[in-house]
């Protein structure tokens, strides 16, 4: 007995010596986790186009939470029209990110190239629709075409490249409307269009366009805080390695999970894009171009 009480004490003054060192390692190790201070970026998104489903600031959110859930990082989302972002950086005020489209112009003087200019994250796509059974889109006609006109978009950049420059435009509701009370043969539109008439139960047929794209969700880090740079880095590289666009109805990533219909718009090449990040003068030129229909122009304004 009393062998065994000895080589009792023994092993409890062992693990008493190893147990003390590990106890103040970890008190230490959770006092400078204590002592990390708390950090956060802020990120703007500007929507320049319609989406397809879902708020893409939201989305950003999302992948700013998960992107740190273990650290004491937190992304702040504010959503904002291209008009009040411009507004803002001209006063100064600047987030750490922006998300942008491809036409917003006002950013490029701020855009810190670093490391990149921008990247692109997701991207929408113009196609024809036609609610006809019948329809093989090889009789679109200015006449029979009415174009949804968007938003901040160069919805007819894309009719003139298609040859319905000229065309009947507008606003996205009545443009879809008037498609399905049979007032025109096709439909000019976007992947939102697409959630729209499936909404709708409508059977319809879809044509990409081909042609030409400014439907482009861009990311830049503004920030010159040399520590803040790093976690704005860290926090695109997660969203270009995490992204599934699908989840927005729209493009980019893996595209699991994206609707049989918009099926037909995830591969498709473009013949030509904006020249981006972009200034007011481009954007100008092209609208001018546009208004004149000067298609020459057009394309040498495109890349």
């Amino acid at each position: 007995m009393p062998k065994k009480r000895t080589l009792i004490l023994v092993a409890i003054i062992v693990l008493i010596i190893i147990a003390v060192p590990l106890l103040a390692f970890f008190q230490r190790k959770s006092a400078a986790a204590d002592n990390i201070e708390t950090q956060s970026i802020s990120v703007w998104q500007i929507d320049g186009f319609e989406g397809g489903r879902g708020s893409r600031s939201q989305y950003l959110q999302n992948i700013g939470d998960k992107c740190f859930k273990d650290d004491k990082i937190y992304v702040s989302v504010t959503a904002l029209s291209a008009d009040a972002a411009r507004l803002n950086l001209d006063q100064g005020k600047m987030p750490d990110i922006i998300s942008y489209p491809a036409g917003f112009y006002g950013i490029e003087k701020y855009i810190n190239k670093k490391d990149f200019a921008y990247k692109n994250w997701c991207r929408g796509g113009y196609c024809f629709l036609s609610i006809d059974e019948n329809a093989d889109f090889n009789d679109i006609t200015v006449e029979n075409t009415v174009i949804n006109e968007g938003k901040d978009n160069l919805s007819e950049v894309a009719a003139i490249l298609c040859w319905v420059g000229g065309a009947q435009k507008e606003n996205p509701t009545n443009a879809y409307l008037n498609l399905l009370n049979g007032k025109y043969k096709y439909l000019l539109g976007t992947q939102r269009d697409i959630f729209r008439l499936k909404i709708r139960n409508a059977t319809f047929s879809v044509k990409p366009v081909t042609q030409f794209n400014d439907l482009y969700q861009n990311i830049s880090v503004l920030t010159l805080n040399n520590s803040k740079y790093e976690i704005c880095k860290r926090y695109v590289n997660y969203l270009l390695d995490n992204a599934n666009a699908a989840k927005l109805g729209l493009f980019g990533g893996n595209n699991e999970g994206t609707e049989e219909e918009l099926k037909p718009l995830i591969d498709v090449k473009f013949d030509t894009v904006l020249n981006f990040p972009c200034n007011k003068e481009y954007i100008d030129d092209i609208k001018s171009a546009t208004k004149n229909a000067d298609l020459n122009k057009i394309k040498s304004l495109l890349k």
